[in-house]
């Protein structure tokens, strides 16, 4: 378990390196996560991101930190909002939805706490 929480937390780390939360608050949850068990009997969580700023997002990433009646981490999980393609836009006002299944016992989880992650269109290079 003690592995698992270090891995966890390198990874976390290293996802953090590469991408901030989004400072400026312009990208943010659209209403609540849905939560429902799929075909595989595992937790699925849905919900929609809406940019809500001025200007284009090139990169959204939703995570997705569930807990314990404890407190402890028991899985994270993340997926990206916006499309591999380097060219997908979130413009203002437009919305995304996303869904993140969870591999964990829906009966262990007491807590989750989501952040989303973004960054401009302006970090883009000039389009040729």
């Amino acid at each position: 378990m003690k592995k698992v929480l270090i891995l966890l937390i390198t990874s976390l780390s290293l996802f953090w390196a590469c991408a901030s939360p989004d400072e400026t608050g312009s990208v943010t949850l659209d209403g609540p996560i849905l939560e429902s068990i799929n075909q595989e009997g595992n937790l699925e969580f849905n919900g929609a991101v809406v940019n809500s700023g001025d200007t284009p997002v090139n990169f959204v990433e939703v995570v997705l930190i569930l807990k314990d009646e404890n407190g402890k981490v028991i899985e994270a999980s993340s997926t990206s909002v916006i499309g591999e393609d380097s060219q997908s836009l979130l413009q203002p006002s437009e919305r995304a939805f996303f869904t993140i299944t969870a591999k964990s016992d829906p009966k262990r989880i007491a807590s989750k706490e989501v952040e989303i992650f973004s960054e401009g269109a302006s970090d883009l290079p000039p389009s040729s």
